[in-house]
Order: structure tokens, then sequence, then C-alpha cells
């Protein structure tokens, strides 16, 4: 049965504080990275990208990363998608003519947002046109599970029932077409409402995306336009459209059936996570600009720098330094309680002629220490797709349990980016050590992230903020690195 949708009501819980701290980050850099070629580049390989994953998380056409790759690179080609996808010219044909389609559209997203215009459902009932314009039929079932193919309304709200039926064979039910009209028009009310009210953009998008998608609006093509309007609330306020790849769908569709039931927060950080990847992505083409300027023009910009009180902004950017020690501090502070609680239970077990124990270790920017596990750092830096900056800071504190192996956890503090600018990070990981044979003492093996991203802080977000993530992200990556010594355990013993 269809439950009508619902307005938000608190949304103090959903702020995501990362993003509201990042986001005056780039509001503040963007003026001089948003002119150059590199930028506008950048911002065209994102476009095909929304434009080739939009349809692929419909299934309209799917392939390989490696193909979207390719698109991404050098166009979006009839020629390359039959040639890398392995299907025939006429289909590729028909796709390319769909993801231009789709491409037009997010250029189009754009445009809407500068034209400042207040949402509205015949904007979206065009929205729907323009991603339907290469797609006449719709592949639905008979109720005694015959399929058919059913004209696709384009525009238009639908006329017929569009429940679909779940793997498990529940009926999934959305808004009957009787009703569309009166939840769209509370839709769009809420939506205004809450515009006018300035609420976060990740919460925002997430309500318009998700309440859109409760109501099904449209006989096809729902999830397209959905992401449009999610990419519409963050491109007003100078962000970047909601891209999700396919590596991430079934995450997605989890978090979608979570906001069906009622818990919408995760929707909402999916959504801040995503842009958190684009403006560091946006930020990381600070150098290439800088690089490329004329000479006079360095020297120009370094001027006003100066004008506009360059000492003091290096001091604010620079606090959040002393920040970084404090999370190290407290990183030891956690790793030691774990080592306290476990040696004497090591102890009990440990076998005659064998050291089972448990030690924590410690060392911040200024130790002659600080440099250790700098080529893992780098590595796992990588594995997360972002330059691992030792300039300003380089910390780090670990936990090694030695039983049967001797297993390692370390967590890392340094900068996020080629050049300094204020934006710190935090990585995890965990390896094992081996004897060396060539020399004495050991080396690492088996290095692994231990968290499923990086922890990235910086010098606008408040401290209690960055305290609250960071907690919350240490336990996680303790708990995964934990889980990690447990099954090498557990292979040692079967062996």
């Amino acid at each position: 049965m269809y439950a009508f949708i619902a307005n938000l009501t608190d949304i103090s819980s959903l702020i995501n504080q990362e993003l509201a701290a990042l986001s005056k980050v780039w509001q503040e850099r963007k003026g001089q990275i948003q002119v150059s070629g590199e930028y506008q580049e950048f911002l065209k390989k994102m476009e095909r990208e929304w434009a080739i994953e939009t349809g692929i998380i419909e299934r309209l056409y799917t392939w390989d990363r490696g193909v979207t790759e390719v698109l991404i690179e050098q166009g979006v080609e009839a020629s390359l998608i039959s040639h890398r996808g392995g299907m025939d010219r006429d289909e590729a044909e028909y796709i390319t003519a769909m993801i231009k389609d789709h491409q037009n559209i997010v250029e189009g997203l754009f445009s809407f947002v500068k034209g400042n215009q207040p949402l509205s459902e015949h904007y979206i009932r065009s929205l729907h046109a323009e991603f339907t314009a290469h797609q006449d039929f719709i592949e639905a079932q008979t109720e005694d599970g015959r399929p058919l193919k059913v004209q696709l309304l384009k525009g238009e709200y639908k006329k017929q029932p569009n429940n679909p039926r779940r793997q498990n064979g529940d009926i999934h039910t959305y808004c009957p077409p009787v009703h569309v009209p009166e939840e769209m028009g509370n839709l769009i009310s809420w939506y205004l409402a809450w515009e006018e009210r300035q609420a976060p953009p990740e919460v925002l998008a997430a309500f318009l995306h998700h309440r859109f998608t409760q109501i099904h609006p449209f006989q096809d093509g729902n999830g397209r336009v959905a992401r449009a309007l999610a990419s519409i609330v963050f491109l007003k306020c100078g962000l970047f459209p909601v891209v999700i790849r396919d590596s991430h769908r079934s995450q997605y569709i989890q978090i979608l059936e979570e906001a069906d039931a009622g818990d919408i927060k995760p929707l909402c950080s999916f959504f801040a996570r995503n842009q958190r990847d684009f403006i560091l992505a946006a930020l990381g083409i600070e150098q290439a600009v800088q690089q490329a300027r004329h000479a006079e023009e360095i020297l120009s910009s370094g001027l006003q720098l100066l004008r506009n009180q360059y000492v003091a902004e290096t001091s604010r950017m620079d606090d959040v330094l002393s920040h970084a020690e404090a999370l190290r501090v407290a990183t030891e502070r956690r790793l030691s309680s774990i080592v306290q609680n476990l040696n004497p239970q090591l102890s009990e077990i440990t076998p005659p002629g064998r050291d089972y124990c448990s030690t924590c270790a410690s060392h911040g920017n200024t130790s002659d220490r600080r440099h250790y596990y700098r080529n893992q750092i780098i590595d796992i830096a990588r594995h997360y797709k972002y330059y691992a900056n030792f300039s300003k800071n380089s910390a780090w504190a670990s936990l090694t349990i030695q039983s049967l192996n001797r297993f390692q956890f370390v967590v890392s503090f340094h900068g996020f980016g080629p050049n300094y600018k204020g934006i710190m990070a935090a990585s995890s990981f965990t390896l094992f050590r081996i004897p060396c044979e060539e020399q004495k003492g050991t080396e690492p093996i088996d290095v692994r992230p231990s968290s499923p991203d990086f922890f990235q802080f910086n010098y606008v977000e408040p401290l209690k903020s960055i305290d609250n993530r960071f907690n919350e992200w240490l336990e996680g990556s303790l708990a995964i690195a934990l889980a990690e010594w447990r099954r090498s355990i557990a292979r040692e013993v079967e062996t």
C-alpha cells in the first residue's frame, strides 16, 4: 500500500559538518581556479561521466568501467562505444544518442541554475521529456508475468501504475496515478519552503531525491530525473552535479531503501561524500593552474595575496596543524587503552618460550621518527586517489600485537594535496612484519587500508565537529583492523 510523502521536520541531525566546512574552503578558493582551462576540462569530463553513469545505473546499457573512462577522456562517440563496448553499430548509435541527450541535460542544469528560476512541475516534466527523447518504449509485464513493451509517455505523468516486483516476489507500491499531481504539488511546495530557509544542500538534495522516487511520477526515467533534481540543489550552492558510479549502485539502492523505511540520514551522508570527493578533486587543480600561469601573472597574484593579508590567512590555515597533533594524541590514548586491556589477557595464553604482547607507539611532527611508514602512507593515499603531503605535518600512531604473527595498525596524519592549503588527511592501514632476509630487523608486508575512506579535516570546520567525526572514523577503522588481525590468527591456527 502506498504511503503518502511527508515533509521534513527537525533537520539538525542530518547536517554534515564536514561538507559545510569544505564547501567554505571551496568558495574561498574557486575564483582563481574556475577561469582556468584545466577546470573547464574537469567540468567537461564530469558532465560526460554524469551523462554516461546515470544511464548505466538504470541499466539502459552496461559495460565495464574501462569503457566509461575512455569515453570520459575522449568524448562520447558511437565508434568508441561499438569497439570498446563490443556491440553492433546500430545499438552503439542508439546509446550514443541517449547519452548525448543526458549531456545536453546536465549542461542545461547549469543554465537553469544561472537563470535563478524556481523549481516547478513544468520544469520537471520538461526534464523528463529530454531524458526520454530517444526512448520510445519501456519493458513491462502483464499480471500473469508475460513481458510486453509499453509506449513511453514523454514529459507526462504516468497513466498506469508502475509498481515493480522485487526479487523476493513482493510488490513495491509507488504513488497511484490519480494522486501524482497532488503529491508533486506538495513536494515542490515543501522543497521551496526549505530552500527559502537555506537548508543545507545535502539535506535538501536527499529530501527532494527521495520523495520524488517515492512518488515515481513518470512511467519510466524517474531515477534519472531524481539525480538531476539532486544535482540542481548542489549547483545552486556553487557545488557539483551528483555523479553516482555503477560501482556504488548497490549501496545507493540500499540507502534509498533505508530512506523508504524512514531513515534519510544515510542518503544525506552519501550525497555529502559524493560532493566532498569532487571538491577535493577540484582543489587539486589549483597547483596545475598556478604552474600554467605566466611569470607576470604569478607575480601579480603573489602581490594580491600580500594585499589580502596573506600572512594572516596562512596563520589561520596553520591552526589546523595544532589540531592534527591533538588528534594524534587522542589516537595514542585510544590505542594505549587497548594495550592496557589486551596485555593481561595475552599473558594468560602465552605458550612457554613465546612472548605475546601488545604495544602502542606514537610520534608527532617534531620526532625524528615521523618519517616512519612513509612509503606505506603514500601507497594508501594513492589507493584513495589523493596526494599525501608531508611538508607541514608528518605524524603517526600505531598499535602492534605480537602473537602468532606480528600485526600492526597505523594511523597517519599529513597534508592533503601537492600544495598545503589548510586541508589535512588521516589514513589508517594494517600490515604484518616479517624478518628481513638480507639484514637485521623486519620489513612490512600485506599493507591494506583499514577504513572505507580517508579522514579529511580543514581550518574552517569547528574543532568539536572534527573531533566527533574523527572518533567515529577511528572506531570504524579499529574494528576493520582488529577483524583483519583475527582473520590472520585464524589462518595461522589452521596451518
